[in-house]
């Protein structure tokens, strides 16, 4: 199971012929740089008053877990649940005993018109599609009360049948999708496309009579394309189509944001960006770090980053567990996660429970790790791990409602 946040934000987009009156805008090279069409028409509705500088961040997670108060707060499956160390069960974060959980009253649920939540500086930030299919970014607290729409940002997101995500680095918000558009081409016809976008937002500069968004990458393309990992003004997209032989990955491309440069990786099927111009790269030849000139093998192609931090890495087996689950009368691998130093070495070891599937989300914290699951059976549960008892093993927690 990758990041981004995301399964690595790769999910299958159904062609529909739709007629967009959208004219093509090509990618084009000059220089090794990238030129893009700059579009951007968002309209301010509030004021974005959530701090955005960057806090310590205690919890290694795919950004769906906080600790606030002695309670862990988890967004799973369009819930908001809270934990403390002492329940046998993890409930919603609502504080009404008559609430069912299941509509807008409820201040836990997200339901289906939240295209994407993702935590942030003890705050939720979600973009919310209404009954007219009009798009809003916004946020929320910790617990999701005190839901806020700041921007309408209907106009920046064109075709239809979004997939829509969110990022955020230095203090800016980077929202990417993938629509299909009808646009014309060179030879002025039209042609059905899978539209890539990537939009920044700076909200300081909200209200503030100032641009505070710009269209930084535009991609119209017959495949999808998607953006992997982003850190410290970089990008990583993958590269469709450039896979030619069956078992052999393709390429990824590295973008400097400051302006848009690249340079390509060759035979890697994900890349987690780190800091200090560090990444971690899946290759044929297995789980690469590389810092620099040098190159470190992690460990074997079955691998993948799971999540990382400023000091750690934590990949985890799910690469190969979904290669043997779908093959007839294979024996699943344990799923394990192995933590790395940047320096490459182990510094920690796992093994997940044994009915763990492979959708769900684990994070880390304080000497404990945490995990949300779905098993095989369509059971849905959370599990706690303390590396101070290893012994114990896994704590199996069920839903509280």
């Amino acid at each position: 199971m990758l990041n981004k946040s995301k399964c690595i934000k790769i999910g299958l987009i159904s062609v529909l012929i739709v007629l967009v009156v959208v004219c093509a805008l090509a990618l084009s090279k000059k220089g090794g740089k990238a030129e893009f069409r700059k579009n951007t028409d968002s309209k301010v509705l509030s004021t974005w008053d959530m701090d955005m500088t960057p806090k310590d961040k205690v919890i290694a997670s795919w950004d769906s877990f906080v600790k606030k108060d002695d309670m862990m707060y988890i967004y799973d499956g369009g819930m908001i649940f809270k934990w403390d160390y002492k329940s046998v069960d993890y409930r919603p974060a609502c504080d009404n005993p008559t609430c069912d959980h299941k509509g807008d009253s409820c201040s836990a649920f997200f339901g289906d018109k939240y295209e994407c939540v993702k935590y942030y500086n003890n705050h939720w930030i979600f973009v919310e599609k209404d009954d007219n299919k009009r798009y809003y970014l916004g946020y929320c607290d910790f617990n999701g009360q005190n839901r806020k729409r700041v921007l309408d940002i209907s106009d920046d997101i064109q075709g239809l049948n979004h997939m829509i995500y969110i990022d955020i680095d230095d203090e800016k918000l980077y929202l990417n999708y993938n629509s299909v558009i009808n646009c014309c081409n060179d030879d002025g016809e039209w042609e059905t496309k899978i539209r890539f976008c990537v939009i920044e937002y700076d909200v300081s500069l909200i209200g503030k009579d100032m641009s505070y968004s710009r269209e930084i990458l535009l991609c119209d393309d017959d495949k999808t394309w998607h953006l992997i990992s982003l850190c410290d003004g970089r990008l990583v997209t993958d590269v469709p189509g450039t896979n030619k032989e069956i078992g052999v990955f393709g390429d990824c491309r590295l973008y400097y944001m400051n302006d848009m440069s690249f340079e390509t990786i060759k035979g890697s099927y994900y890349v987690q960006l780190l800091s200090q111009g560090r990444y971690v790269s899946q290759e044929n030849d297995g789980l690469m770090l590389v810092d620099n000139d040098k190159k470190i093998r992690l460990d074997d192609g079955g691998w993948g980053v799971a999540f990382c931090d400023d000091k750690r890495i934590y990949a985890i087996n799910m690469y190969e567990r979904q290669m043997k689950y779908s093959e007839d009368k294979s024996v699943m691998p344990s799923a394990e996660v192995k933590v790395y130093d940047y320096e490459g070495n182990v510094v920690d070891h796992i093994y997940l429970p044994k009915d763990y599937s492979i959708i769900g989300s684990i994070a880390a914290y304080d000497g404990r790790y945490y995990l949300t699951n779905i098993d095989k059976y369509g059971g849905q549960f959370f599990y706690v791990y303390d590396t101070q008892n290893p012994d114990k093993g896994w704590k199996k927690i069920n839903r509280g409602y």
